[in-house]
Order: structure tokens, then sequence, then C-alpha cells
């Protein structure tokens, strides 16, 4: 199972990269929006983990890229937990918000 996971944040990407490796996936970890439209116009995935706060925009913009491509298990792990993000992320088509810090 291949997944993308877009995060800014070096610590978590690595760890959460290196977690899910461990458990025998294959991750394609990103930093930016236009990193990731560049990887996601040209790969699938079987799974997207998605910040919402980026550098260089937002992650709801790739979550709307992924769910033109097809229906794609979207998730987003993210420092918003307020109740308008997380409606937000769900109207937009992702499958599951959750907040950080997470264990």
């Amino acid at each position: 199972m291949r997944i993308f996971l877009l995060e800014d944040d070096e610590a978590i990407g690595i760890g959460l990269s290196y977690s899910l490796e461990n458990e025998g996936y294959s991750v394609v970890l990103s930093k930016t929006i236009a990193e990731a439209k560049q990887i996601i116009d040209a790969q699938d995935f079987s799974m997207y983990i998605l910040d919402i706060n980026l550098p260089d925009g937002s992650g709801y913009d790739i979550c709307r890229l992924v769910k033109e491509k097809g229906d794609f298990p979207v998730i987003f792990l993210t420092a918003y937990d307020d109740e308008v993000n997380v409606v937000m992320g769900l109207d937009i088509g992702a499958d599951d918000y959750i907040s950080k810090p997470f264990r």
C-alpha cells in the first residue's frame, strides 16, 4: 500500500513515515503544495494524509485535487482542531480528520 504524506513539520513527517514504513507501507513525503501537486499529477496512491497549513498554500486544495482524480481515502492531520475546519475538511471530501498532537 502506497501512502502520500503532506507534512511540512520535518519531525512529524520523518516520524510518521518511519512508523508507517515499519508497518510495511510505502510512503512518499512532501513538504510543500507545489511539490505535492507534481507528485500527485504523476502518481496515484492508496491513501493520502494531508496537513492543512503549509508554507505555500492549503492542504484543502490538495484534497480537492485528489478527489478529482478518484475516490481515494484522504485523512487530514493538522493542528487546526476547531469545528469549522473539521467540518470544512469533511465537506470537501476527507474521510477523517485527526488533530495534532496525536498518539
